[in-house]
Parts: C-alpha cells; sequence; structure tokens
C-alpha cells in the first residue's frame, strides 16, 4: 500500500540521477581497490547506493567485498558512496521507485514506510557490535522485515554493523541535563527527534554532507555518530569532545524490491544474497577494529577528548520513561531484548543470510 503513495517528486529525483549518471557527472567509485580491469561487458550491472565515503568501512570492507565475490559470478557490482544518489530518504525512495537496485540506509528512515522496522534504530536496544549482529538475525525482526515487504515492497536483506552513535560537541556530555541549549545534528526522520527531545537537546536535522561546515561555522553545536563515522568525516577538527553515550547501537541495512529481486535468476538471487552476508562478517570485523583503533588514537595524541564518564543509565532511563511509550513498537523492543538474551553467546557473526 505504501509504495503505491509514492510521490511523483520521488520518481523524478529518482529519474534525475540516473539521468546525471547516465551522463557521466555522478559515476560508479572504485571502493574495491580489486579490479583494476575494465568490467566484463558481458556482466550484468547491479547498481547500489548509499550516503558514506569511500574509505567508510561500510564501503571499503562492506561493498568492496560484496563487488569483489560478485565479480566471480559475473556480476558487475557498482557502487555509489558519498550521497552521490543523494540522501539515505531518497536512497529508499528510489529503491521503492525501481531506479536504483539496492540501497544502504538504517531502520529510522525503513519507518516511514512501515513504523516497526524503526525499531532497530531504537536508543539502547543492542548493548553491543555483537549482540546486534546476532539480534538482527532473529526470528522477531525476521518476521518484521517479511511483513515490510509484504505491505511495501522494500525487501531488507541484510544487516550491517555501522557503530555506537556517541555525541561530539564542545563540551563533556555526561547526563541529559548537559543536553539543555545544545543545537545537536540528526538524521531527518522521527526517530532521532524523539530521542533528542527525550534527552532534553533541541534536534536540528541535516544530510550527513552538511555537517562539517555547518559545526565549523556554530550552526549547529555538536553531532551524534559512531566513531568511525566521525573520523571519515573529520568531525574530531571541528568539536573537542566526544562523550561516549553509546546512544545507539546501530547498522544499516540492505533494502531491495521484490520487483528487483523476482527480476534475478535464481543463481543470481543466490549470489547477491551470499555476497551481502560474506560483507556483513568483514564489515562487522573492520567496524569493530575501527572503533577500537580510533579511539586509541585518539586518545594517544589527544585529538579530540574522549569522555568516558558518562551516566548512561540516566539516557537509558529517559528513553524507558519518556520516548518508548510514545512509539508503535515498545513491545516489539522488549521482545527483541528477550530474543537476544536468550541466544548463545559468543557466535554472533557466524550463520548466514536471511
Amino acid at each position: 500500500m505504501r509504495r503505491r503513495l509514492a510521490t511523483a517528486a520521488a520518481a523524478c529525483l529518482s529519474a534525475l540521477a540516473l539521468t546525471l549518471s547516465g551522463c557521466g557527472l555522478m559515476d560508479p567509485v572504485d571502493i574495491s581497490g580489486f579490479a583494476k580491469d575494465a568490467p566484463d561487458p558481458d556482466a550484468k550491472v547491479i547498481r547500489l547506493a548509499n550516503v558514506y565515503e569511500s574509505k567508510h568501512p561500510s564501503n571499503r570492507c562492506g561493498t568492496a567485498t560484496m563487488k569483489k565475490e560478485l565479480a566471480t559470478k559475473g556480476i558487475d557490482l557498482q557502487v555509489y558512496p558519498s550521497s552521490q544518489l543523494g540522501t539515505e530518504a531518497e536512497i529508499v525512495e528510489q529503491v521503492a521507485t525501481g531506479a536504483l537496485d539496492i540501497g544502504i540506509s538504517s531502520g529510522a528512515f525503513f519507518g516511514v514506510w512501515y513504523p516497526d522496522s524503526a525499531v532497530v534504530d531504537a536508543p539502547y536496544l543492542f548493548t553491543s557490535a555483537d549482540e546486534y549482529d546476532q539480534g538482527t538475525r532473529g526470528k522477531t525482526l525476521e518476521k518484521v522485515y517479511d511483513d515490510m515487504a509484504a505491505e511495501t515492497g522494500l525487501h531488507v536483506f541484510s544487516s550491517w554493523y555501522y557503530g555506537a552513535r556517541h555525541v561530539t560537541a564542545n563540551k563533556p556530555v555526561r547526563n541529559p541535563d548537559d543536553f539543555k541549549g545544545l543545537k545537536i545534528r540528526t538524521p531527518d526522520a522521527p526517530l532521532y527527534l524523539q530521542m533528542i527531545n527525550a534527552f532534553g537537546g533541541t534536534a536540528t536535522p541535516m544530510a550527513l554532507t552538511e555537517v562539517y561546515l555547518a559545526l565549523q561555522q556554530h550552526a549547529i553545536d555538536a553531532e551524534e555518530n559512531p566513531i568511525p563515522t566521525v573520523s571519515s568525516n573529520k568531525f574530531e577538527e571541528v568539536q573537542s569532545t566526544i562523550s561516549l553515550t553509546g546512544h545507539i547501537v546501530q547498522g544499516i541495512q540492505l533494502v531491495t524490491s521484490d520487483h528487483f529481486l523476482d527480476g534475478l535468476e535464481p543463481a543470481d538471487r543466490d549470489a547477491v544474497m551470499h555476497a551481502a552476508d560474506s560483507a556483513r562478517r568483514a564489515n562487522l570485523q573492520c567496524v569493530k577494529d575501527e572503533e577500537r583503533d580510533i579511539l586509541a588514537n585518539w586518545k594517544s595524541d589527544d585529538t579530540i577528548k574522549v569522555v568516558e564518564d558518562v551516566d548512561v543509565d540516566g539516557f537509558r532511563d529517559r528513553i524507558k520513561d519518556q520516548m518508548l511509550p510514545k512509539t508503535p513498537y515498545q513491545q516489539l523492543y522488549l521482545d527483541i531484548q528477550k530474543e537476544v538474551a536468550g541466544m548463545p553467546a559468543g557466535k554472533a557473526s557466524q550463520g548466514g543470510e536471511k
């Protein structure tokens, strides 16, 4: 039903993106470092877009792994990073209208299409990278995505760890009171506005590509992102402090349309699913390594002050008391946490694709 509600504006945007790409103004970036030769002219082309810098783990380790594996199956995965084809919301719209084969986005943006799917981005749902990786392959979220596909035609087929989100600012943010008077950039999705409101700050939705300049010019006071994203966008150059709030242990989801999947030969569909799962594992290790190494470097060279004595329980209580009761997925949130608690420990990064 919601698929049929995609606006004419979204279709026009998608058409424009395709036209610019066809004219060579927006070409796929070779993020892999693997394919130095010209692609096989007979290869099947699949187009994938995301908003992350080419050196971000989601591309350097994730889509690069996927591209390399698919090349051995006669498939040319063309990757458009760095918001070349639009914001996260626009990428999802392009997938829905059929203008793009695969997009990478996060649950908060799928929530606009299917509210329950936003639960995966809910604050303090997961406590670690491995717990995220395990929980997103559990039966509870699998059913959410199956139901979303049935209603909207948007099919989430792989979830990759993105990192634990923390707050950067020009002052420490140790407890919710420190959010008062803070104008903080968030992605333009309702979940983030609800979260920052619960914390007591002022949310300012903004595209990721605009954040550095906005911080530099003091149009905003702060932003919140995982450590690899802070680093790849050089936010530590324009912020003095990172407070380890860990308010969202987050991932990003690969989304396509049922129409695209149904149009693939069975062997090609299996190849896409298998490559995405190989990329999931490579990306998971890559992000975990970067979170550890970047933080250690920041501490050793004092690039940015790292605040670790954060009242996480205070933030968690704000979400429990002020945000979750106003969402449609409060019970789903609790069901996922219960499912994760009952899963065997130490096997989070194993297993095949859903």
